[in-house]
């Protein structure tokens, strides 16, 4: 982002989100600084003000937010990991459920060109679908804003569902201290440690998500290890929350309102269709395997794995499981969409 006006129109965004997130803090909503900076982005974009983000100007933000979720990657836990064996199993299943409902719904109700419909309807990631899809012929724009849209709704409307279901839960002593106001300082150069170290790594290694991933993984075999257990201090893990919400907001930019009610209709659609069948099949692997249902909804759930991880953690659930379930996701869907692709036969 070496464009002046566009760092101009970055930290435009930044301003708005972090209004958004002050508002949505002030009135008690869940994941504040993300939801608030997402619905003051989405606003600003809409009404055709001077805001924008790259998914550059996403990867400081999504580096921090990796540091963080890798936190919650204690020694203990895989003594837990044996619970986690049937609802992994059972996740390439449910993907494929998940990706028939979905084509389905764009071929026959959004009336997608067949390779479109395709790709708007795999339950991956934004950018390794935009870029499958373009690749044969697809409208990339319109899978891109389908599934911008589609975490956007997941991501607003998750957290207050299941804050209307869920039994409050006091935070562990973990997550206090993550969230505090107080930070270890002479512990703060693991924080800055795992963030070179893992955008390093992550980029060596093509992983997905590079940028969230790769911090993700080096803070979670420092914190699993035993190594060290250091914390995020709280600002800059608002300052990450508002510059993701804000990512996800500016996706609306250009828009006129006649194209971004069609995508959010269609959209909405799309994830109503997903949540239910994520929500029958959390239910129903909850009943087998005696995990919370709200847990699985998350693992399970059509939203980004930065998102859910966080609220997750909001909520003083379990990060890691839903970070596990969520990876796998990507990493399924990536080798099994190029892999399932039949192109349409010719006219």
């Amino acid at each position: 982002m070496k464009d002046p006006a566009a760092i101009l129109r970055f930290l435009a965004a930044l301003g708005v989100g972090a209004a958004g997130g002050v508002l949505f803090r002030s009135i008690g909503a869940p994941l504040p600084w993300v939801l608030g900076s997402m619905a003051a982005c989405a606003a600003a974009s809409i009404a055709g003000l001077p805001v924008a983000a790259s998914s550059a100007a996403r990867r400081p933000m999504a580096a921090v937010i990796g540091v963080v979720l890798g936190s919650s990657f204690r020694p203990d836990l895989f003594e837990q990991a044996r619970e986690w064996i049937v609802p992994l199993a059972l996740l390439p299943v449910f993907l494929a459920s998940a990706a028939f409902v979905c084509v389905t719904y764009f071929r026959r109700v959004a009336k997608f060109d067949p390779v479109t419909a395709y790709f708007a309807g795999m339950p991956g990631g934004i950018a390794e679908m935009v870029v499958m899809g373009s690749e044969r012929g697809a409208d990339e724009r319109t899978i891109g804003l389908i599934h911008g849209a589609r975490i956007f709704l997941v991501v607003f409307t998750l957290p207050f569902l299941i804050r209307l279901v869920a039994t409050p839960v006091a935070p562990p002593a973990a997550t206090v201290i993550q969230q505090g106001d107080v930070a270890n300082l002479a512990l703060l150069g693991w924080s800055v440690g795992c963030v070179v170290v893992g955008l390093a790594v992550g980029r060596l290694l093509r992983l997905p998500a590079w940028h969230l991933v790769g911090p993700l993984a080096v803070s979670a075999v420092v914190h699993a290890t035993g190594i060290a257990d250091f914390r995020i201090p709280a600002w800059a893990l608002a300052a990450a929350q508002v510059g993701l919400g804000a990512t996800i907001g500016c996706r609306f930019v250009g828009m006129t309102m006649r194209a971004l009610l069609r995508t959010l209709l269609l959209a909405a659609g799309s994830t109503v269709l997903l949540l239910v069948l994520t929500v029958l099949w959390a239910v129903g692997i909850a009943a087998v395997t005696g995990l919370d249902p709200v847990l699985l909804v998350l693992a399970y759930s059509p939203g980004g794995l930065a998102e859910m991880s966080m609220v997750a953690l909001s909520l003083a659930l379990e990060p890691a499981f839903v970070i596990v379930h969520h990876l796998a996701r990507v990493v399924l869907v990536l080798i099994g969409a190029p892999f399932a692709f039949r192109p349409p036969p010719l006219p």
